[in-house]
């Protein structure tokens, strides 16, 4: 059975970098809030989905990965 890890991402002004390095690491969008739940209104944040078995693979920027997902916590 295949195991996913999820996180929730605010946008912000280094969001491109942030989604690019998160999917070199084997992130996935799944998906997007806005602001106040209207159709219209811009992203507030972004759901990402990754593998779990897939992660120890993937991963050969430990120190890099630690600062990104710290961000994502809080």
């Amino acid at each position: 059975m295949t195991r996913y890890e999820y996180k929730v991402i605010d946008t912000g002004k280094q969001i491109g970098e942030d989604l690019n390095e998160l999917g070199a690491l084997g992130w996935k969008v799944v998906g997007v809030t806005t602001k106040k739940q209207l159709l219209i209104a811009p992203p507030a944040a972004v759901i990402l989905m990754r593998d779990v078995e897939s992660v120890r693979v993937r991963d050969s920027k430990p120190a890099r990965t630690a600062e990104l997902v710290g961000a994502l916590q809080g």
